[in-house]
């Protein structure tokens, strides 16, 4: 007896520790969204009183966004499963499971890949944020759970943030009711409003995510009853085959501002549009081009089979050839290896027969010319019907040389945008910390919106004590390094006198009206107007609005770094000196300075400044003198102003000829720019050579009609612009009948005023006159009538009725 009880407990004991081995299994298996799930539907009934058919809510708790681990730029899986498990696990999302798994395709359902301990919510997340796809299964409780709609919230940030696919499958609710106009997911909703547990912005979010995820296309369960979960679930795994297929192009996390240039584009290219479409975005290095065009591209390769993105096109071509880009081409499409082509022709030839039927989402990443773009892409129909190709490019000229539908001008960041984008690289978050604000808007200014240099400084700050960042700042103010090699890739392509021009605007010209810069080069040489419309096109320079020249910083710091280093590999003098300091230091060497073409000098009128001749006749190459003085509207004692600034020491005639031979052929023989603002009358003006001048600029300086030095000008026979702004002691306009090529005269603000002298008919060039602010003026010569091209500026002056002709 004594042994039968001794082996009945034995059994009992087996038995026990069988059952809670099975026990502890099933528990690691089912914990996470099924305990959670349970223990929320026993928490509605119990606590909200729901009635019998009523929406149940779950409760369970919020991820805690702030502790989500920060991905890298790959992807942990391909697929994310986002379900409600009391609805679907055992069938449609099972069967879904199982059949992408069994074909090698790395599939996240929480309830098997959570590691054991972790933290639901950020780990949750984490997969979504790590997924390719991911693949929203709407059943009738989906919406009740808190946990599904913070699943769909992130995975549509995801989408927006990411390029993240979504395929929706709509099990047992059609896609209107997922819109929330109607059904179980409008009660749900309400119902979450109702017991206030959820802040308002965050009920907002999960209406949106509800909705857009509902008008993404997808399967709608209710259409397809004749179908079997298993047979639908293989068509899904085909499907994804398919997306996944394509090269997902990997965007970096920290991409910001974007969402609206996306919106624009599908608008214009996306899954509604049937036809061809070929849209081109451009602007300069660095602005973020190719991120762009990538977003696009993952928006819109679910729906193609045959995609392609060829990136660094211009690097590529230079290394190899564009042929090696058509073979890349081929191969990506036709995905095979492709056999060598011999030359670009029969590269294209290829290209047009064996790609002509396919219907293909192509990104041509930084074409450089139109032989580039020819050899990949030379008529539309060389792709198949609603294929659609995204070109980028630093050169507008290319897109409006092609058969391009839409072109996208890609700008510079905003404050907001520049601030947040730095943020997430020095901080890893959205905005800087508090005790930091301050340094991350002075990083925020240097880096002036562009993309490229936000990453760059937040980057190297993010390894930098706070101690030290006023350092690295200062460094910071001249472009990074990075930055600039970015940049200088568009300068390496541009010609001679391209180069030339773009260096002259960045160290010269900046804030100038581009109708009077452009007399600044001669124009059998450099084609001015031509080059500046072709440096514009490449967004190395800007016309603004009013016409002014305007340079991003970073390109203006890119021209002024290759001014210098030009200088050192020639071991000469720098042809071009914008900085006053180093012009007067300049000024002060002995020796010829040949090379030199421009200058810019500032006078401070509280000094006095000593020159002689030979000072200027030192610099026989000069084309380009800019003068400026500072402190001109601070009020000064008395007449001081007038008895400064600039003493010029004539040698005595013979010493002149012995030591300067030739000195009767004028100063600066080459001089086409003169600026020198509040010109000092005591300064002599016939020293000049005038015979190339074509713009004069003597703005706020006391001239008078008695003035010697208007006879000097009548010289100026290629005088194109004459500029007399602020002239205040000026009453009536000189004699300028000599000056027959003259086209711009500027006599804003001469408040003095009163008379246009008759001779200014005789200019049968003059486009513009601008007589703005000469509040004395009140009548204008008849000799006008007959100039009908001119540009007449009148406003603020006394002027009452033009002259009768």
């Amino acid at each position: 007896m004594r042994e039968y009880l001794w082996f009945a407990c034995g059994v009992t004991v087996s038995a026990i520790l069988f059952a809670a081995l099975l026990f502890n299994n099933f528990w690691k298996r089912s914990a996470g969204r099924l305990a959670s799930e349970d223990r929320a539907d026993k928490d509605a009934a119990v606590h909200n009183g729901t009635a019998a058919g009523g929406p149940a809510l779950d409760t369970d708790t919020a991820p805690d966004e702030k502790r989500t681990a920060a991905s890298s730029s790959g992807y942990d899986y391909e697929v994310f499963l986002s379900f409600r498990g009391p609805d679907t696990r055992v069938g449609i999302t099972n069967f879904l499971y199982t059949s992408l798994v069994d074909k090698g395709i790395r599939t996240y359902r929480d309830d098997k890949d959570l590691p054991c301990g972790q933290v639901v919510g950020p780990e949750l997340l984490k997969a979504i944020h790590q997924s390719k796809i991911s693949i929203p299964i709407f059943s009738k409780g989906y919406a009740t759970s808190r946990w599904c709609l913070e699943e769909l919230a992130h995975i549509v940030k995801c989408k927006k943030t990411r390029g993240q696919i979504i395929i929706p499958i709509f099990y047992d609710v059609t896609p209107s009711e997922v819109r929330l106009r109607t059904g179980v997911y409008v009660e749900a909703l309400s119902l979450h409003e109702t017991r206030k547990r959820y802040s308002d912005e965050t009920i907002r979010e999960w209406k949106a995510a509800l909705e857009e995820a509902a008008n993404i296309k997808g399967y709608d369960l209710q259409s397809m009853r004749n179908r079997g979960e298993g047979e639908f679930a293989k068509q899904v795994v085909q499907d994804v085959l398919v997306a996944l297929k394509t090269r997902y192009l990997v965007v970096s996390d920290c991409v910001v501002g974007i969402d609206h240039h996306v919106d624009e584009f599908m608008q214009m290219m996306g899954t509604q549009i049937q036809e061809t479409r070929i849209v081109g975005i451009y602007g300069m290095g660095g602005v973020g081009k190719t991120t762009l065009a990538k977003f696009i591209f993952n928006q819109l390769s679910p729906d193609f089979e045959n995609c392609c993105f060829l990136s660094n096109i211009r690097e590529t071509s230079e290394l190899y050839g564009v042929e090696r880009v058509q073979n890349q081409l081929l191969s990506g499409v036709l995905r095979q290896n492709w056999l060598i082509i011999e030359n670009s022709s029969e590269g294209s030839r290829m290209i047009e027969e064996r790609i002509s039927s396919k219907k293909v989402l192509l990104l041509l990443d930084d074409v450089d010319n139109e032989i580039q773009l020819n050899a990949l892409m030379g008529k539309r129909d060389w792709f198949g019907e609603g294929s659609k190709l995204i070109i980028t490019t630093r050169n507008r000229d290319l897109l409006n040389d092609h058969e391009v539908d839409y072109t996208h001008d890609l700008t510079c960041m905003n404050l907001d945008q520049s601030m947040q984008l730095f943020s997430r690289h020095a901080f890893k978050r959205e905005s800087p910390l508090d005790e930091y604000v301050t340094l991350s808007k002075k990083a925020v200014d240097i880096a002036g919106g562009l993309p490229l240099a936000l990453e760059v400084i937040g980057s190297l700050l993010s390894r930098t004590n706070k101690e030290r960042w006023d350092d690295k700042l200062k460094a910071f103010k001249k472009t990074p390094r990075e930055v600039q090699r970015k940049l200088k890739v568009s300068y390496d392509a541009l010609d001679d006198r391209q180069k030339h021009i773009f260096l002259d605007i960045g160290c010269l010209f900046i804030g100038w009206d581009v109708d009077t810069v452009i007399h600044a080069w001669d124009e059998d040489k450099y084609s001015p107007r031509e080059t500046i419309e072709f440096l514009q096109h490449l967004s190395l320079i800007k016309i603004e609005k009013d016409k002014k020249l305007e340079m991003h910083d970073h390109l203006r710091d890119l021209a002024r770094e290759i001014t210098r280093q030009e200088c050192k590999r020639r071991d000469a003098n720098q042809r071009r000196v914008w900085d006053h300091k180093e012009a007067f230091e300049l000024l002060k060497t002995r020796e010829t300075k040949g090379k030199v073409e421009a200058i810019c000098l500032e006078f401070d009128h509280r000094k006095q400044y000593h020159f002689t001749y030979g000072d200027f006749y030192r610099l026989p190459g000069l084309t380009f003198l800019h003068v400026d003085s500072l402190n001109l509207h601070e009020p000064v004692i008395g007449d001081f102003r007038a008895q400064w600034r600039l003493y010029w020491h004539n040698m005595p005639s013979e010493a002149a000829q012995a030591l300067i031979p030739g000195r009767r052929s004028g100063l600066l023989p080459k001089l086409r720019w003169l600026s020198w603002h509040n010109y000092p009358l005591k300064f002599d003006f016939t020293e000049f050579s005038l015979i190339n001048l074509a713009f004069l600029d003597l703005s706020r300086s006391k001239l008078k009609e008695s003035w010697d030095g208007w006879s000097r000008i009548k010289m100026a026979k290629n005088l194109k612009v004459l500029n007399l702004t602020g002239c205040k002691h000026l009453k009536k306009t000189p004699d300028l009948s000599a000056n027959v090529k003259l086209e711009r005269l500027i006599l804003e603000k001469c408040s003095f005023l009163e008379e246009i002298d008759g001779s200014i008919g005789q200019l049968r060039h003059l486009v513009l006159l601008n007589l703005n602010f000469c509040k004395k003026l009140r009548h204008l010569p008849k000799q006008l009538c007959d100039m009908e091209s001119l540009e007449l500026l009148i406003h603020e002056t006394s002027i009452e009725e033009m002259p009768e002709c």
